[in-house]
């Protein structure tokens, strides 16, 4: 049925493609409105933060999006359970799962998938999807590539790979399923262990098809500059982190015939939108979200997710749109997103080499209990990593979960010399001069 469902949902979309702009829009305001009428009606916090705001549910019908209350992360994980129609789903249970099934192709009640993230706010949060919505997230998924076909090909990714991130959780999501049958192999690269150790493998399983954080991806371009790595992808699609123009040009330089393509995904949303060389610009996909863009932040309204909605939820993204006149697609077409770049804190390894610890491998860090925490790099062999707690957990116990997380990443990054302290503090504040949280900070002195 999933394979089914997917193929139903991918040729449906094919044909958003064709339609007006016009009617692109009118297809997202009745999606929009069919998704909050029915989270009024089925989602508890919905009801009653509408219903607070003295918005009644005939309101529904032609109330203007802007009139409707902003959610964001804080609003979301402080009142969970109300988020979803599912009365099974609670924080605690959530927590435990992932605790217990960390391959991120594992369902929590043989049902949900789950992707965690604390982004660039530091505060965890948990967003979860129906196989349903997942077989759309795949359909919609399929815009990356400038020539979808259902040729069988082998595919590599370079990106966080030991828990329930968006990434390797779609890379991996045909597996035991109908669609592997597409993949002819697939090799997957934890960007948490040192990279060189998989040039032998990559060189040898050449792949079609490279995926992967930007960062990432340069580092192997590097190698293939230097004549290290021999591969040559006809695809490389980049996603999980802004990819720059300067990042964009050296990779096509490095694989010439390799189509880049860049893909915007969000933990809240894994269908967001693309930029691929065909299309010059990034177009976002509006018959699957609806973005509202300010000036310091974006508005997201999921248009598919009805397990757990999320209605003009607040991303820190600060998206520039483009005021080009020809579009290749009836969707907004933008210029750049910014706000997702963090800084990359490098070590001297053990052997005496410089290496990094990726950002999102530290943005994706989950233990229970933990409510917000802190990267703070204090030189080129030590960090201190703070901490808040919820009051209802045991500080030991979370201490020594951090610990086992942390020494993880420091053994497979052959980091074992690296010295850290795990500091339990009340609260993380922002930034005192920009107010704005950092997720990684650095004090190392060069």
């Amino acid at each position: 049925m999933s394979f089914l469902r997917t193929l139903n949902y991918y040729f449906s979309l094919r044909k958003n493609l064709k339609k007006s702009r016009n009617e692109i829009l009118n297809l997202r305001e009745r999606k929009f409105r069919k998704i909050i009428r029915y989270a009024y009606k089925n989602i508890p916090f919905y009801n009653e933060y509408y219903t607070s705001r003295g918005i009644k549910e005939n309101d529904l019908n032609f109330i203007p999006i802007s009139e409707l209350p902003i959610i964001n992360k804080n609003i979301l994980m402080n009142n969970f359970e109300k988020f979803f129609a599912d009365k099974r789903i609670t924080k605690n249970k959530v927590a435990e799962f992932l605790k217990d099934n960390p391959h991120p192709s594992s369902l929590l009640f043989n049902r949900y998938y789950i992707i965690h993230s604390s982004g660039s706010s530091g505060k965890i949060g948990f967003y979860l999807y129906s196989m349903r919505e997942w077989d759309f997230i795949k359909a919609v998924s399929t815009r990356m590539f400038p020539k979808f076909n259902l040729e069988r090909k082998k595919y590599a990714f370079i990106g966080a790979v030991d828990g329930h991130y968006a990434a390797i959780s779609l890379f991996l999501s045909p597996l035991h399923q109908i669609e592997q049958y597409f993949y002819k192999d697939f090799m997957v690269m934890d960007i948490n262990r040192p990279i060189k150790t998989y040039i032998e493998k990559l060189n040898e399983f050449n792949p079609d098809n490279l995926t992967g954080y930007p960062y990432g991806i340069k580092l192997l371009a590097k190698f293939q500059r230097e004549k290290i790595l021999n591969i040559y992808p006809k695809v490389i699609v980049c996603g999980g982190e802004q990819l720059l123009k300067s990042d964009r040009v050296f990779i096509k330089d490095i694989w010439k015939k390799a189509e880049i393509v860049d893909n915007y995904a969000t933990s809240e949303s894994l269908a967001m939108g693309v930029c691929r060389e065909d299309l010059e610009g990034m177009y976002i996909y509006d018959d699957a979200v609806y973005l509202e863009i300010e000036d310091n932040r974006t508005l997201l309204t999921n248009l598919y997710n009805y397990t757990q909605p999320l209605i003009r939820y607040e991303l820190t993204d600060v998206i520039k749109a483009t005021k080009k006149e020809n579009y290749k697609w009836p969707f907004t077409c933008i210029e750049n997103i910014s706000g997702r770049v963090e800084l990359i804190p490098t070590f001297i390894n053990q052997d005496g080499e410089k290496d990094f610890i990726h950002p999102i491998v530290i943005a994706e860090i989950f233990v229970k209990g933990v409510d917000k925490f802190q990267f703070v790099q204090t030189s080129d062999q030590s960090f201190e990593f703070k901490i808040s707690i919820l009051k209802s957990e045991s500080v030991n116990r979370i201490i020594d979960d951090t610990k086992k997380i942390l020494n993880s990443i420091l053994e497979r990054k052959n980091m074992r010399n690296i010295n850290y302290k795990i500091i339990v503090i009340d609260d993380i504040k922002p930034d005192k001069k920009t107010g704005k949280f950092q997720l990684i900070i650095s004090y190392n002195k060069k």
